[in-house]
């Protein structure tokens, strides 16, 4: 792996982070509106319900973690230091366990089976191995 300076690499996160986050807004938010695109059969009741609560839930997170990461990345880099760095972190991670929550709930609890479901499967696992990747190495670096 190529030795970056911190401040160089903390952008160089806080970018991929960004498009991971804007990447999961875009299918959450076409989940919400096309829902035939992910599930073959009709949603009812309590499936309706989860579809409805994990689809704003990843919309919220997604746009916390694209917000907070376009303020680290254009923030000075005085500034990106300590605590800031630590908070970024930890939004970063809230934003990461929703999108497993999300995954989950849409893979094995509503068992979405659409043209759609197995392109968002696999766009989110490579995402998340990224992000976890680069988020173990902010923390070594940091």
């Amino acid at each position: 792996m190529p030795l970056f300076d911190l401040k160089v690499y903390v952008r160089v996160v806080a970018a991929v982070f960004s498009i991971s986050s804007a990447t999961a807004f875009v299918l959450s938010l076409l989940r919400l509106l096309c829902p035939n695109l992910y599930y073959v059969e009709y949603l009812d009741g309590s499936d309706l319900i989860i579809h409805y609560l994990i689809s704003g839930l990843m919309l919220v997170t997604s746009s916390i973690g694209f917000l907070n990461s376009c303020v680290v990345m254009n923030r000075s880099s005085s500034q990106n230091t300590g605590r800031n760095i630590t908070t970024w972190l930890l939004l970063d991670s809230l934003f990461e366990t929703a999108r497993v929550v999300y995954i989950f709930m849409s893979e094995v609890v509503i068992k979405g089976t659409g043209p759609l479901q197995i392109y968002e499967l696999l766009i989110s696992i490579a995402q998340y191995l990224l992000d976890s990747f680069l988020y173990c190495q902010m923390i070594l670096k940091h």
